[in-house]
């Protein structure tokens, strides 16, 4: 048995570490233009196997003949001259709505081009699949974490020259955002929808507890600026039952539990040194940051936490832990206020920079983003650029603005934030363009490396002090050894992903010089 594949469309490319270039290709070797299968070639066999399989339980919908004389009437004249184009991607709800109306302004604005939303879950793994079988859609909507892997694999097109061929400058975005659809200093992605995060907070909570906050010495017209205030906060809006059980909490480091991995970011620490290729994850900063949630843990009970948080609703729903008011101040996306209105439409709430370590500059926010690519093997790249040229300039608008998000660019149009659904738009435009922003690191391993931060916040918050090293502490001398023991566990946590993920990122590269290797020798 043999699988076909063109090694024109998997040419060598260029993989940067710090200031070290390392040339790559994939290791394949060919007998009489086939490749031979050896355990390596097994798997791709496989995986063009279960390419077919998804081809036969999931039929890719038909393009020019998927005419709906209802809802395409607006087209019936120009549908048969017009090129019809696939574009994959991952959202639902009204996320979706916000899509499909960028690409009817783009089918409306032109007669030769249409595009055909189709709304495709694991649009990573999918997408990745269809490359390998040589079936691409014509455009892909993927998370900004796809990008290494995908561009590593050769499987989605540099964009560099078609920017230049339209004059869509790199200039126009805020840095971050182009960063993370870029590898190895190529832009192989562009943003569509992009996030930051900020604190949000209860005012109602504020105003109930506003005397007691004052006699804290904390001005209840504000939200806290730093994790001492943050601290200081949370115990004032903080209420228990008789048994001491949370009925209200005024933060929890665990919820919504999507950031664990950050708040190493916030006491000044980093999860990667790009310029040497090593691995940080126990940077002094991030043990510092896992002991600060771990005191949330010891301080008020892990069990009756564990019992309280077992009571939250689901993200989208009224009992969501700060919409339903069980928790006062929460660290979240861009988004979130469009589910505040929606669950809650009446509540008072605020938003402010998320709080940082004292004498951390802020505002400080981690920035992601959604991003359109074109995959290798598209049939129609030409046209695929130009609906990826208007997605990024007439797109942006119409895309963001209905999903509630603020622009990945600098400058965005004028009208933009009038009568914008999201209030506070504006401050979460003024945390993603912020130079204390941060992102996810631009490696192929990230994904595992994520997982294994979150485990290791997971294990702390869960480890129990031992006991009996704590006989007769009491006090300042009881809480100094309780840090001391769980920096000590923290710092042994985070010395192992370090010792594991730089063995899977060294391994990783060496097979890379050894594809290379191969294929010069062929």
């Amino acid at each position: 048995m043999s699988i076909w594949f063109s090694v024109k469309e998997f040419p060598l490319e260029r993989d940067t570490v710090g200031r070290k270039g390392i040339e790559m290709s994939r290791d394949r070797k060919k007998t009489n233009g086939r490749l031979s299968l050896r355990p390596p070639h097994l798997v791709l066999a496989g995986i063009a196997i279960i390419v077919i399989v998804v081809g036969i339980v999931e039929q890719r919908p038909t393009l020019k003949d998927d005419f709906d004389s209802e809802r395409d009437a607006d087209f019936a004249d120009s549908w048969d001259q017009r090129l019809h184009l696939s574009y994959w991607e991952k959202w639902g709800s009204f996320e979706r709505e916000a899509c499909q109306a960028m690409v009817d302004a783009f089918n409306r604005s032109q007669d030769e081009i249409f595009v055909h939303y189709i709304n495709t879950s694991q649009v990573d793994r999918k997408s990745m699949l269809a490359i390998m079988g040589h079936d691409p859609p014509d455009v892909v909507g993927l998370w900004a974490n796809n990008v290494p892997s995908f561009a590593a694999a050769n499987a989605l097109l540099d964009l560099e020259e078609f920017m230049a061929s339209t004059g869509l400058d790199k200039e126009r975005y805020i840095p971050n955002y182009l960063n993370l659809g870029t590898y190895n200093d190529r832009v192989y992605a562009l943003p569509t929808t992009p996030s930051s995060v900020g604190l949000y907070y209860n005012k109602e909570h504020f105003r109930e507890e506003a005397d007691a906050l004052r006699a804290a010495g904390l001005d209840p017209d504000r939200a806290p600026r730093d994790t001492e205030e943050l601290d200081r906060y949370a115990d004032v809006l903080n209420t228990f039952d008789e048994n001491g059980r949370p009925i209200r909490m005024g933060f929890l480091p665990t919820e919504p539990g999507w950031f664990n991995w950050t708040w190493g970011f916030y006491f000044g620490g980093k999860v990667f040194d790009e310029e040497r290729g090593i691995i940080t994850a126990d940077d002094p900063k991030n043990v510092e940051a896992l002991l600060w949630t771990k005191r949330y843990a010891e301080k008020y009970g892990r069990e009756k936490l564990l019992q309280f948080r077992s009571g939250f609703g689901n993200f989208d729903s009224p009992q969501n832990a700060f919409i339903d008011g069980h928790v006062s101040m929460e660290v979240q996306g861009v988004w979130f206020s469009n589910f505040i209105r929606r669950h809650n439409p009446h509540m008072e709430f605020g938003v402010a920079p998320a709080p940082a370590a004292p004498g951390m500059p802020i505002p400080m926010s981690l920035v992601d983003c959604d991003v359109i690519a074109i995959p290798r093997g598209c049939r129609n790249v030409e046209a695929a650029w130009r609906f990826i040229d208007f997605s990024q300039r007439e797109g942006l608008a119409i895309l963001c603005r209905l999903q509630g998000k603020h622009m990945p660019v600098k400058e965005p149009p004028p009208n933009f934030h009038a009568g914008h659904p999201n209030l506070e738009v504006g401050l979460f435009e003024q945390f993603a363009a912020s130079p204390y922003t941060f992102i996810q690191p631009r490696i192929r391993i990230w994904t595992e490396y994520q997982h294994e931060l979150e485990k290791v916040f997971e294990h702390v918050w869960n480890w129990p002090v031992p006991e009996d090293e704590l006989t007769d502490l009491t006090g300042d001398a009881r809480q100094e050894k309780v840090d001391d023991l769980c920096r000590i566990e923290i710092k042994q946590a985070l010395s192992d992903v370090r010792e594991r993920m730089q063995r899977q990122y060294d391994n990783m590269l060496e097979r890379d010089k050894m594809r290379l290797r191969a294929a010069v020798d062929d």
